[in-house]
């Protein structure tokens, strides 16, 4: 299994490369905000037990994106030397611009740059500054510019999340809906004390979805609809059934 430094280092690799396209063919769902550009990116909130994780990796692979969950970015962030690596990647105009969004995000008197808030910021205003990226969690919708991407919040009712995690991890009911329960308020929480805001307001989305009677690659498929609407990108790759998926339902 990879670790975080060498997922890390291919991705620049990646990135390297694709600048050089860029030069030639301006990226479609792609702006520019003040000094630097943003996106195309697919921003995946979710509550516990609704599939964001499945449908992210769906969505990702239909669109050759790489996905950056919760874990990944959590490590990039609190790794002072994979964080280093991931900045070593902007340009100086780019990283000068992603220090002036963080200022305004945050309340000057408060910055510090070994905070956890600064420097989950500056990961996540990275990998959007790249593009082509589907973040899961961690507050992407509110870090990132709306306009160059598209955010999902996924949901299912209570009993369909207990009973999915339940069946996937094997363990009794009561326990599965004990570890939802918890899931969903850390979830709440984190959003909350980082950014003063509730994760569950609609306004935060540009899409809802109630996963409880849909299938995975349909999720995934009305996401892809949604996204090429907004930005314009139009996917034509694709991927397996949901009967040979084998993911976390997260």
């Amino acid at each position: 299994m990879r670790s975080v430094e060498q997922f890390v280092e291919e991705q620049v690799a990646i990135w390297e490369a694709d600048e050089q396209l860029e030069k030639r063919q301006r990226q479609t769902g792609r702006g520019k905000t003040g000094p630097t550009s943003f996106g195309p990116c697919v921003l995946i909130s979710r509550e516990g037990g609704a599939g964001g994780l499945v449908v992210a990796k769906l969505v990702g692979e239909r669109l050759g994106w790489h996905v950056f969950d919760r874990e990944i970015v959590d490590e990039i962030a609190q790794k002072t030397n994979v964080r280093r690596q991931l900045l070593e990647s902007l340009d100086e105009q780019a990283r000068g611009a992603i220090e002036n969004f963080i200022i305004t995000m945050l309340d000057r008197e408060s910055i510090d740059d070994t905070r956890y808030e600064y420097q989950l910021r500056q990961v996540v205003l990275t990998l959007g500054h790249h593009g082509r990226a589907v973040i899961v969690g961690r507050g992407g919708c509110l870090i990132l510019p709306s306009q160059f991407g598209l955010s999902v919040r996924l949901i299912a009712p209570l009993k369909t999340r207990v009973q999915r995690i339940a069946a996937e991890q094997k363990v009794p009911f009561e326990k599965a809906e004990r570890g939802v329960k918890k899931l969903d308020r850390d979830r709440a929480k984190f959003i909350r004390h980082h950014f003063g805001r509730d994760i569950g307001d609609s306004l935060l989305h540009d899409l809802i979805i109630n996963t409880d009677a849909m299938s995975k690659n349909a999720t995934a498929e009305t996401i892809l609809t949604a996204l090429h609407e907004k930005l314009g990108i139009t996917s034509t790759k694709q991927v397996g059934t949901d009967e040979t998926l084998k993911l976390p339902i997260e």
